[in-house]
């Protein structure tokens, strides 16, 4: 860290491991007193599915990794997901609250440490480790970070008001669609399961317009052929209108897209949809730097693969932890 964020964290002097406990460090403050901190394994910046997983793995391997949430449990966007979801191969039709709920429990059943209603809102890396800013002006430091949060939903330019909802989860699930005219723009997955959604909850009329269509093949048979509109579309966001249709609603159904602030300015690259890169192992192009979850990207975006994600870097990452303490070991044990 920069001296001047080591001064007005009250300590300059340099950190020393203390010999016991490897993850218990002494330094100096300002004026030569001897002062302790822990250090994590692992800083796990999100608490959704990824973030959750990573983290238990790490815990269970042996090591100490901290979880940072800034909403009050974890679960990430399971939180807010008011579907069914019927593809967990250890469930059947649960719903996004059941899955958050699991989550939370298990990372306190296993006593991982936990930074609830926290929010981090820079990061700091070098060969060494890193550290976190929060936004109540204190610092969590680790030897790696792992981004798992911060995805948002994409806007096309249109923000949510009465009439038009952006992105899929509560903002659709609470509205009363009982009699209304309902178009959704968006030729994916959740535009069509959207359509089967708003449907169910009593719509006079859904009508899907897509520039082009993305959604799986089991998705088409659930809407009817004269109900989707394929082509360019033009949206009169003053008079709710669709092509010169009137809509009592608009849902906006584009997708997700990695949220700029979950990168906590950090300098890592990017692919071209918009998504972090990374290896195998979830590395990112910093070193220190993991990406998990729906803020990389690197397969089908779900809650499965989303965990999966986060047990790939927790592997990676106890690879590079057990080296370092194998050697800090070796140092400090007896010769022949």
């Amino acid at each position: 860290l920069a001296s001047k964020r080591a001064a007005r964290n009250g300590w300059i002097g340099p950190m020393k491991s203390c010999r016991r406990h490897p993850n218990h460090y002494n330094r100096e403050d300002t004026y030569g007193r001897l002062m302790s901190t822990t250090i994590s394994d692992a800083i796990v910046v999100g608490g959704g599915p990824a973030g959750v997983s990573c983290a238990l793995w790490l815990q269970q391997l042996g090591f100490h990794p901290t979880l940072v949430e800034q909403n009050t449990r974890c679960g990430g966007l399971q939180l807010s997901n008011p579907y069914t979801n019927t593809w967990i191969a250890t469930s059947h039709d649960v719903h996004g609250a059941d899955v958050a709920a699991a989550m939370h429990d298990n990372m306190v059943r296993h006593g991982v440490d936990m930074r609830l209603s926290e929010r981090a809102v820079h990061a700091n890396v070098s060969s060494l480790g890193g550290g976190l800013e929060m936004a109540n002006g204190e610092t969590v430091q680790g030897r790696y970070l792992v981004l798992a949060g911060g995805v948002a939903p994409k806007s096309g330019g249109f923000k949510s008001r009465l009439g038009l909802i952006v992105g899929p989860g509560h903002g659709v699930a609470k509205t009363n669609f009982e009699d209304a005219r309902v178009a959704i723009l968006g030729g994916g997955d959740s535009a069509f399961e959207n359509f089967d959604f708003v449907s169910q909850r009593g719509a006079k009329e859904v009508v899907i317009f897509a520039r082009s269509i993305r959604a799986r093949a089991e998705m088409l048979d659930k809407v009817p052929p004269h109900c989707v509109v394929v082509g360019d579309y033009d949206v009169d966001e003053k008079n709710n209108t669709v092509n010169g249709q009137p809509f009592d609603q608009i849902v906006v159904l584009y997708g997700y897209e990695a949220n700029r602030e979950s990168l906590l300015g950090l300098d890592v690259l990017m692919k071209s949809n918009g998504f972090v890169w990374t290896n195998e192992d979830c590395q990112t192009s910093q070193e220190r730097v993991f990406a998990v979850g729906e803020l990389a990207q690197r397969v089908h975006p779900c809650c499965v693969t989303a965990m999966a994600d986060g047990v790939v870097a927790a592997k990676a990452l106890q690879r590079r932890l057990e080296t370092t303490r194998t050697a800090k070991f070796a140092g400090m044990a007896k010769r022949a």
